[in-house]
Order: C-alpha cells, then sequence, then structure tokens
C-alpha cells in the first residue's frame, strides 16, 4: 500500500485459513484476516479503518469485515470509536477458492475518502 500522507504508513492485511475445531456438526470452513503491522496512532487519522470484501469462487457466497489499522489510543474519546474495531476476523466463506480485496476508509461523515488497493490477484484455497 502506497504512503498516502505522514500519518498514513503501509499495512498488510494477511489471509489464511482459520483453524478448525473438532465438534459435532462442525463449523464451517472460514478465513481469519489480520491486520500487521499496526499504524501508530495518529489522532489526525482516528476514523479511518479499513474494509476486507471477499468471495468465495465456488459457492458464490460473498462478504465484508471491517478492521482497524492503528494501535489503540492512549485515551480514547467518546467521539471516537473505531478503537472497539478489530485488527483481526474470522470470515466464514465456506471452503473453496476464496479471492479479497482490501479499500481503506479515510476519515468520517462527510469528508470520507476511500482508496481501493489492489495488489494483484489475492486468492486462498479453503480447505
Amino acid at each position: 500500500m502506497p504512503a498516502l500522507d505522514p500519518s498514513w504508513t503501509p499495512v498488510t492485511v494477511t489471509a489464511r485459513p482459520a483453524p478448525r475445531t473438532l465438534q459435532y456438526p462442525p463449523p464451517p470452513a472460514a478465513v481469519d484476516f489480520s491486520v500487521s503491522p499496526l499504524q501508530r496512532y495518529d489522532p489526525r487519522a482516528a476514523d479511518d479503518h479499513l474494509l476486507v470484501s471477499w468471495r468465495n469462487l465456488r459457492s458464490g457466497k460473498t462478504g465484508t469485515l471491517v478492521l482497524r489499522p492503528r494501535q489503540l489510543p492512549e485515551f480514547p474519546t467518546p467521539r471516537n470509536t473505531s478503537h472497539r474495531l478489530p485488527t483481526s476476523a474470522v470470515a466464514p466463506t465456506g471452503s473453496g477458492p476464496v479471492v479479497a480485496t482490501v479499500t481503506v476508509i479515510r476519515g468520517s461523515g462527510k469528508a470520507t475518502r476511500t482508496v481501493s488497493v489492489t495488489p494483484g490477484a489475492t486468492a486462498i484455497d479453503v480447505p
């Protein structure tokens, strides 16, 4: 991801098959998406977040996840709720080939800007 301004440094969203528990009935196959490295907290970019959109090419199932790209603020403010977002999440994709894209959402309200990130084709085969 290219640097957009001084408050934004490159991050990586990693996708890997989620661990499956041995239970009956078994849970659906899933993908674990996680952000690393987390950026240092910056109040100018407190509302930034990442939107991960995924699609299972076999079943056609789709979904989105919202992730936090920054470290937690030292003192959260009532106005800023992005610190409540997770830095990793599990998407119940089902088994099959899964593709994903990441969109950077900058700001909130009327000042919101989006930056789509497509570093080639990202795909994972979920067993």
